[in-house]
């Protein structure tokens, strides 16, 4: 039994880890990053900003898209068309009319040259793989391959 609570604490724990989330500010119409105990981290100055997926949050700032990351830094610039979160440390971005893949340090790891993209999976029998359109045409990818 008392194995079991002692696992039981750890699990409690690691969910209870300080992780920031997104708030609106009506004062500004703008969206920022309060801590668990409601202290703001990032001061609203996004259009739009979602939850942490994989300690990454995609945010929108003058109408283009970035990441902040779990401490409420950008990490990735505002610079994109269009992002999508994070699955198995990559994330979807789209610039212009082309498609490709970044890391969590902003690196592009499938270059932006494909017409469409959509996220890596994380589970199942695609894990580490997307689908991309290129030429019309849609294809699985995976890093690496």
């Amino acid at each position: 039994m008392r194995t079991f609570l002692l696992i039981c604490a750890l699990l409690l724990g690691n969910m209870l880890k300080a992780q920031v989330v997104p708030f609106y500010s009506a004062t500004n119409d703008k969206y920022g990053y309060k801590d668990e105990k409601g202290k703001v981290i990032i001061e609203p100055k996004y259009e739009l900003a979602y939850t942490l997926t994989e300690g990454m949050a995609e945010v929108r700032f003058n109408g283009k898209y970035g990441y902040v990351d779990q401490k409420g830094r950008e990490t990735v610039p505002t610079k994109y068309d269009h992002a999508w979160k994070f699955i198995g440390g990559y994330a979807a971005v789209k610039l212009g009319d082309k498609s490709g893949f970044i890391d969590k340090s902003g690196k592009e790891v499938i270059p932006l040259i494909y017409e469409d993209a959509n996220n890596f999976h994380g589970t199942c029998c695609y894990k580490g793989q997307a689908h991309v359109r290129q030429n019309g045409k849609w294809r699985i990818i995976k890093i690496g391959g």
